[in-house]
């Protein structure tokens, strides 16, 4: 059994923090927000992932679970004794599109005087290229006179897991170890080992493993955005872009393009616009980036050529979570949607049944247009006439934009043109022209 101290209760930290308590570590989880620690020391989950709640309402009444505030009086007694230190804590984009390493300053700054030696520091967080090196191992070699390998033992391992899956991919996925010598490799892969014999970990130096976390998302957001480009030609020839991806991957071994819809998150777009703003050869980062946030401004334009323009107009947004039936509202669409209507004169709302202050529909009282931003199951599972009656106009007085293609009576979804953006004309005379024959009189 380890010593294990988490910095960072949130989607990345909780979980993992369970997992190794359920493997039989002694494990205390630190965080600034002093309600959310209140609320792990009483059992609840501060937001939603599947099977933590069993698993932290079984911690919480054992001796081996410690979720601390920093001022709390046992902090610095918890520093000194953790054997591993997992770093997890938020690195948002700001303003210029690079990170702000605020929370890792200031937790370094709390945690450095307190190391024992022989600790391993486990980066767990998204960071630009070489943060480890040259932040973290720098910051306690300089400050504690340490050499990295010999008297503390830092890495990187990346956080890949999907929403709401935290728990499961943690055991089914293998393990990227990013360490610079081999001890501290054999140190940390002992300790996600412990989780499981059939854990797999892949060892590369801690460069290699910040540049694959970023590769990985880059890569996804890529492929996203190339959909939704896909989506949006397809509506300018008045296609189905939902037909031509059928038909183009069915059985077709080097198809798989993915389905369009608003894709952002706090990975997918923060991992890509490090790439695209942290080097010269990020050209394709950059598009891939512009097509994805374009949807919002695509979304406008037809609210708008909808409804004749916004003034007066209602528009209610369905769906502030990134993602369907979670409740992390971190890095959404929705907020730049309606950033945009309300700089054109709309009047907006938000409804989101997992999102405790947007959980209201009474928002929907009133609307002109519905935009389905989020699919969670509640909106699914919605019939034409339950969004009818929730919007309190008659049908032909609501418009209804469906951007995940999951209502067949919407009036617009996302991807699917129709004639009115090409009118073909007399087939007949396509027809004898493309045959080289002289159109019948």
């Amino acid at each position: 059994m380890a010593r294990i101290l988490c910095v960072g209760a949130g989607h990345v930290g909780l979980p993992l923090s369970l997992k190794f308590w359920a493997a039989g570590h002694d494990v205390s989880l630190v965080d600034i927000d002093t309600a959310r620690i209140e609320d792990l020391e009483r059992g609840k989950m501060p937001f939603v992932e599947n099977g933590c709640d069993d698993l932290l309402a079984q911690a919480s009444t054992g001796d081996r679970f410690h979720p601390l505030t920093y001022g709390s009086p046992e902090f610095q007694k918890h520093v000194a004794s953790a054997e591993y230190i997992l770093l997890t804590l938020g690195t948002p984009l700001g303003a210029d599109y690079t990170f702000r390493f605020d929370q890792y300053f200031d937790a370094l700054d709390r945690l450095i005087p307190h190391l024992r030696p022989g600790v391993a520091l486990v980066v767990r967080s998204t960071v630009a290229p070489h943060f480890t090196r040259n932040v973290v191992t720098a910051r306690v070699a300089t400050e504690r006179r340490w050499i990295p390998g010999l008297h503390f033992f830092p890495s990187f391992c990346p956080e890949r897991l999907a929403q709401g899956q935290a728990l499961h991919e943690i055991d089914s996925l293998p393990e990227i170890i990013g360490a610079d010598d081999p001890d501290t490799a054999g140190r940390v892969t002992d300790l996600f080992k412990s989780l499981g014999s059939h854990k797999r970990c892949i060892h590369v130096s801690t460069v290699e493993a910040e540049l694959a976390k970023l590769y990985l998302n880059a890569f996804r957001y890529t492929l996203f955005g190339l959909a939704n480009e896909f989506a949006q030609i397809s509506e300018q020839y008045g296609a189905d872009v939902y037909q031509i991806l059928e038909a183009a991957n069915t059985g077709y071994p080097r198809g798989g393009v993915p389905l369009p819809g608003p894709s952002r998150g706090p990975c997918l777009g923060k991992d890509t616009a490090t790439l695209a703003f942290s080097t010269t050869a990020s050209l394709i980062s950059h598009a891939a980036i512009k097509t994805n946030e374009n949807v919002v401004l695509h979304v406008a334009q037809e609210l708008r050529s909808a409804l004749s323009g916004f003034l007066g107009r209602q528009v209610t947004v369905l769906g502030l979570a990134f993602k369907a039936d979670t409740d992390d509202t971190r890095d959404n669409l929705t907020d730049p949607l309606i950033n945009l209507l309300d700089r054109e004169g709309a009047i907006t709302a938000v409804y989101d049944p997992l999102v405790p202050d947007h959980s209201d529909p009474g928002a929907l009282a009133g609307s002109d247009a519905v935009v389905l931003m989020t699919a969670h199951g509640t909106f699914r599972a919605w019939t034409e006439s339950r969004l009818v009656e929730l919007c309190a106009k008659r049908r032909d007085e609501l418009f209804v934009l469906d951007l995940w293609n999951v209502w067949p009576w919407a009036d617009q979804i996302y991807g699917r043109g129709s004639d009115e953006y090409e009118h073909p004309g007399h087939w007949d005379l396509r027809f004898a022209y493309a045959g080289d024959r002289a159109p019948s009189a």
